[in-house]
């Protein structure tokens, strides 16, 4: 808007200087060069920088136009603002530059031969010579000045978008050296929570039990000598050992219940396996956020037996590791694509057999190994069910756990 309002100034500065003169205003190169100069205006800013050296070559021309017209010197100042805005594009060869370079300053021309005009011009009094000079180098001057100033605005916005760049990049790097860090220190917290309750259960806890078994020691000499003053004594002693006892047992699943990471224990559990077997990979869809220690241990025993049978009698490429969490039980679903390598008649002592080759419900009992009854006794220890066997030509390990007796408190239920 700057440039246009600059244009706008140098023309009405030749209008003015061509109005004050009536004899030239009348005179037809007079309006042709005013027409000439307003449509090059228009091409610098329609055009430029895109067809810059044509548009310098114009200019030229305008110029030595001048030189047969002096009566078109007087919209010269627009010209010399114009080339000065639209360089022409430097070519890489050396005698090339300075022909744009010429033909950029070639508005020069047109001033000198009329201020080396003895009289003065057709139309133009004797001081219109020196004033087109001055307004022509005062319009170059501002052309020139408005190209630094855009290329220093080019500059500063380019600055401007690396500092922000830098600094989304920065803000990101601080953000997950933030999230590493809030990391480390959870899992120092929960190492030191699980180091606390293992002290506390190998000490504290055994020497709990042998003060219970002193007590209900001394407290069946008493009822065997018929002292019933101190088998009551003893009787209440074994009472507020058990009391003790209790708490301190869900003292000690309470801190080993935080310091156990869920999501990290199935993690860890599904990528030992990642890779093992060349091609082999696993998916991981993990939808229960927390559990108790004892489920989470469980279900992590689980997946690793189950994915050690997929590794080494099927011949998947692929396993799928599902928990769901619903509102009464838990659930884990692990499945591969199969099918079992054939390595013979029995699975190797796993459980595993052949999908194709599976008949009823006893065949699959009778070719059950440590690893199913391995899962299965885990399961059943927390009241859970499992079915493992073939599924959609391959195996699958279904596991439930109910939430129900965790709805007491953890140590309880354990008890």
């Amino acid at each position: 808007m700057r440039a246009i309002g600059e244009q706008a100034l140098l023309i009405a500065a030749g209008l003015t200087l061509v109005l004050t003169n009536p004899s030239a205003a009348t005179m037809p190169f007079t309006v042709a060069g005013f027409l000439v100069s307003v449509a090059y205006a228009g091409l610098v800013e329609g055009l430029a920088p895109e067809h810059g050296r044509w548009l310098g070559y114009a200019g030229a021309g305008y110029a030595v136009t001048a030189v047969l017209f002096p009566q078109w010197c007087a919209f010269l100042p627009l010209i010399a603002y114009d080339c000065a805005r639209s360089p022409a594009f430097f070519d890489a060869r050396r005698w090339r530059r300075f022909i744009d370079r010429g033909i950029g300053l070639i508005w020069l021309v047109p001033l000198v031969v009329l201020l080396m005009r003895d009289g003065a011009v057709d139309g133009f009094g004797p001081s219109v010579p020196v004033i087109v000079t001055a307004v022509t180098l005062l319009g170059n001057g501002l052309g020139s000045a408005r190209v630094e100033a855009h290329t220093l605005r080019r500059t500063l916005q380019r600055t401007q978008d690396r500092a922000r760049h830098d600094s989304r990049i920065m803000r990101i790097r601080l953000s997950d050296i933030d999230e590493d860090r809030a990391r480390a220190v959870r899992m120092a917290t929960l190492g030191e929570r699980t180091r606390i309750a293992r002290e506390i259960h190998d000490n504290v806890g055994h020497l709990l039990t042998r003060a219970i078994m002193q007590a209900q020691a001394g407290k069946a000499i008493a009822d065997a000598t018929g002292d019933p003053h101190a088998s009551q004594g003893y009787a209440a002693l074994v009472d507020t050992l058990n009391d003790a006892m209790t708490m301190i047992r869900r003292s000690v699943h309470d801190l080993e219940d935080d310091g156990t990471d869920f999501s990290i224990q199935i993690a860890d559990a599904v990528h030992s396996f990642s890779g093992v077997s060349p091609g082999f990979a696993v998916r991981l869809f993990n939808g229960i956020d927390t559990a108790p220690a004892p489920v989470a241990r469980c279900l992590a025993t689980v997946i690793r037996e189950s994915l050690s049978n997929v590794v080494r009698h099927s011949k998947a490429k692929q396993a799928t590791v599902t928990l769901r969490d619903f509102p009464a039980f838990w659930q884990l679903v692990v499945q591969d694509e199969g099918p079992s390598r054939h390595d013979g008649p029995a699975d190797g002592g796993t459980g595993r057999i052949d999908s194709s080759t599976a008949g009823t419900d006893d065949d699959v009992e009778g070719l059950r190994g440590m690893g199913l009854s391995d899962i299965e006794t885990r399961v059943r220890a927390l009241g859970g069910t499992s079915l493992c066997g073939p599924y959609q030509g391959g195996w699958r390990v279904f596991v439930s756990l109910p939430k129900t007796r965790w709805s007491q408190h953890p140590s309880d239920a354990m008890r």
